[in-house]
């Protein structure tokens, strides 16, 4: 197995600052628009703007606590609080449930799509270069005991 150099790991630690720096600015922008206009977006009938306002101040401190514990070398806690964060950020695709595509409007999907294409690139780097890597290296350092 090849081991990163320092140079590859810090390659990886910034591509991965920089998927969350604009994951959490794709929320912002979403969740901005979806308060604002709250009667223009696609909601179950029991939610209501405090409860979006809420899930988004619960969810998004997840993103810098799972980049610390990377940084710290704990690759596999801050890869899963990472993972909950990215998938947080796919739940944005629930409004689809509540409406038909076409009645709602290009600015909406634009927010939501972009939310949710940047939790997924998150979700997926996380899995590629943080958790598997970290199963990986516990598999070997089980096998060398």
């Amino acid at each position: 197995m090849k081991v990163l150099s320092t140079h590859d790991s810090e390659l990886r630690l910034t591509i991965l600052f920089w998927i969350i720096i604009l994951t959490v600015l794709s929320s912002i922008f979403h969740y901005i628009d979806n308060i604002a206009f709250f009667s223009e977006y696609p909601e179950p009938t029991w939610i209501n703007t405090r409860m979006v306002d809420a899930f988004w101040f619960v969810m998004t401190p997840l993103a810098p606590v799972g980049y610390y514990f990377i940084k710290r070398e704990r690759s596999y806690v801050g890869g899963s609080v990472l993972l909950v964060y990215g998938l947080c950020n796919l739940l944005t695709l629930g409004h689809y449930n509540y409406s038909s595509f076409l009645d709602i409007s290009l600015k909406i999907h634009v927010l939501i799509l972009m939310e949710a294409s940047l939790g997924i690139l998150l979700t997926v780097y996380v899995l590629a270069f943080y958790i598997t890597a970290s199963e990986r290296n516990e598999s070997k350092q089980n096998q060398n005991t």
